[in-house]
This record gives C-alpha cells, structure tokens and sequence, in this order.
C-alpha cells in the first residue's frame, strides 16, 4: 500500500515538475538529472535514480524543440525510469529502457495537448477586445491539464512495469539490458563530445 502511495505521489511530483519545461520557470526543475534523483529519493533508491537521470539527460541533452517539433519528454522518461524500478520492480537497465520508450511515446501526446490549445487563441483574443484581460483563468486550466495528464501517463507506465514484472520468463531479458545499460554511459558521452566539438568550430 506504501509503495502504490509513493507511485502515485511520484506522478503526481512528475506532472508539477514537467510544468517547468514550458508552463512555468524554466528553472531546470524538468530536466532527467534533476527529476530522477528527486524521485529517487523519495521512492527510497536516491543512487539509481541519479544515475537513471543523469543518463538520461545525456542522451537527451541534444534534443531541441524548433519550430513544430516535439522532442522526447525528458520528465516522463525520468520518472517512468524510477517508478518501474522502485515501485515495479524491474532492474535498472529494463527501467531505463522503459523510461526510454516513455518519455519518447510522450512526445506525440504533447503534440496533441498543444494542438489543443490553439482553438483557445481565438476566445482570449475575444475576451481581450471586450477589455477583460484578466488570463489567469486560461493559465490555471493550461497548468491543470498538462499536470494532470504527465502524471496519469507516469503512473500508467509504472504500472505497466509491474505487469511486465510478472511475466513469466521476463528475467531472461536481463543480461541483455544490462550489457545494454553498461553502453549507455559511452552513448551519452559520445553524443556530447560530438556537440562541444561542433560548437567549438563553430566559434572558430
């Protein structure tokens, strides 16, 4: 009962953190190698969520939303990473993979939330030239349902998780993920190399 809690505090935590990528701040609070060492503490495994997150940021610190692409959500991968290892219990590698899947499969679900949205320019437009300016209404209702739908969608993969914990024969997948897991890290660095290097001779 405490571990489903925790999942669901977990989401809820995830969907306030993923504000600040957009909605609100933009203080990093949404970045991987913030949000997996938050949940990871609070979910009782503060070392494998920071090296889930710190993982995964490196992977997706090259990834930069231009125009009308949607990048991977780096908070839906952190926070499905750590709920399917803490509270599904997969190991780490099957969790960071999973995380992997999330936060990508986020991407087309952000597309639709902000195509969603666009049909309001045209009331605040309206409500704006009647001389209420008042947009407080339309940023609460923004924020609520961008919360509510990050945190239902973590906790719907955490839960997913558990159910591949059951499955029969699952744990033969591990040596394989982990040998994958083990590449992650050389992935990651390889990745940031090649962008220093290309801002470097861009500078020069």
């Amino acid at each position: 009962m405490i571990a489903i809690f925790k999942a669901v505090l977990s989401s809820a935590l995830a969907g306030l953190l993923g504000l600040d990528a957009v909605q609100a701040g933009q203080f990093l609070f949404s970045r991987p190698a913030f949000v997996g060492p938050v949940l990871g503490w609070l979910n009782g495994c503060p070392l494998d969520g920071a090296r889930l997150g710190i993982l995964l940021e490196l992977l997706y610190i090259d990834f930069i939303p231009v125009g009308g692409v949607v990048p991977p959500n780096g908070t839906a991968a952190a926070a499905v990473g750590v709920l399917a290892h803490s509270a599904g219990g997969l190991p780490p590698s099957l969790s960071f993979f999973l995380g992997l899947a999330a936060g990508t499969a986020f991407s087309s679900i952000e597309y639709r939330l902000r195509a969603s949205r666009s049909p309001w320019n045209g009331e605040i437009e309206e409500q704006v030239k009647a001389g209420n300016f008042s947009l407080r209404p339309w940023l609460a209702k923004s924020l609520l349902v961008e919360n509510a739908v990050m945190g239902a969608y973590v906790l719907c993969w955490a839960a997913l998780a558990a159910c591949l914990a059951c499955l029969p024969g699952i744990s033969a997948l591990y040596p394989g993920t982990d040998f994958a897991f083990t590449l992650m890290p050389w992935l990651g660095l390889s990745g940031l190399y090649f962008r220093f290097r290309t801002q470097i001779y861009k500078k020069g």
